[in-house]
């Protein structure tokens, strides 16, 4: 891909006591993101992201490390964007109501957010977390759980999307959630080019159909995704899924058709594909290892499911991402 992309306008809020090098790092990221996929030296013709560090006011941030940090824009000032990232911070996080509305305009102009690590905590005192599925960081999870019982907290799973809200519970899951906003507003093409550049030694969740919960609002559906996504490829059932939620099969069946529009079956198959999809950017995996560690028979079997829901053969696929 030779081309330009249309940049996403972006905000990192950034306050004292950030971490510079997790602010940094998610700028950076982004902007790598472009160079991988554009080929282009010059970033700014490359970029697919637009982004800007945004404080309380124009004057510079201490880190908790020391280096200070120059916000380019203040919350007076800071346009309207797509994006707003919140960054870790370390101890006591800001808290101020105009920050807090300012976030929440943010979403209901139906802005995308991504907050990392103790950003979660800062996500969740503004409310708009309530109801919904999130992470945290293990040390944050008793204050959230405290402050805010209304948010779905699964501090095990190292990264959850819900909508347009993002949660990641560490720095590294960050990488992920980076690979999901190429995605969402970009393609996979250019999400598992980015991921395995950026994270090549993990299996690269998070980019498939995978990365997270649906905006249907049903709860019960949303923990059969949630046990499909972490046990598609081990030769589950739909009978398993009604079992680990305590439902039916056939009730399970009619609310999941009714909230995603396929059924358990063919939700379990594409996640087996996204598995392999994701395998599939690796270099030097064969495709008969793809096939058994995503659950299928054969190569054969695999091969025919694959170019059912992609239309493309696997091998068709890989060049396409290498390309």
């Amino acid at each position: 891909m030779q081309g330009t992309f249309s940049a996403i306008t972006t905000n990192i809020f950034i306050d004292h006591n950030c971490w510079a090098g997790g602010v940094m790092l998610i700028r950076e990221l982004l902007a790598v993101a472009g160079t991988l996929n554009a080929r282009l030296p010059d970033l700014d013709a490359a970029a697919m992201f637009d982004v800007a560090l945004v404080g309380p006011t124009m004057q510079p941030v201490r880190s908790f490390t020391g280096p200070a940090l120059l916000p380019e824009r203040s919350l007076r000032n800071a346009r309207r964007v797509e994006v707003l990232v919140l960054p870790p911070f370390y101890g006591e996080l800001p808290a101020s109501p105009a920050l807090h509305r300012w976030v929440v305009r943010h979403c209901e102009a139906g802005g995308c957010i991504l907050a990392s690590a103790s950003g979660v905590r800062l996500l969740a005192a503004t409310g708009l977390l309530d109801g919904r599925d999130a992470t945290c960081n293990v040390a944050d999870r008793r204050a959230i759980a405290a402050q805010h019982p209304e948010v779905r907290l699964s501090p095990q799973s190292p990264l959850v999307v819900d909508g347009r809200l993002i949660t990641a519970a560490s720095i590294t899951p960050t990488i992920d959630a980076c690979a999901h906003l190429v995605k969402r507003f970009h393609g996979e093409k250019a999400a598992l080019k980015f991921a395995r550049y950026a994270n090549s030694a993990r299996e690269l969740p998070h980019v498939g159909v995978a990365s997270g919960h649906q905006e249907h609002g049903d709860a019960r559906v949303q923990a059969a995704q949630r046990y499909i996504e972490q046990h598609s490829c081990a030769g589950i059932t739909p009978d398993d899924v009604a079992r680990h939620i305590a439902m039916s099969q056939r009730n399970l069946a009619r609310r999941f058709s009714a909230a995603l529009g396929v059924t358990p079956v063919q939700y379990i198959l594409q996640c087996r594909i996204e598995q392999a999809k994701r395998m599939l950017a690796k270099p030097n995996v064969s495709l008969r290892r793809v096939a058994i560690e995503t659950g299928f028979s054969d190569e054969v079997v695999f091969r025919r499911a694959f170019k059912q829901l992609t239309g493309q053969a696997p091998s068709a696929w890989r060049a396409l991402i290498d390309s």
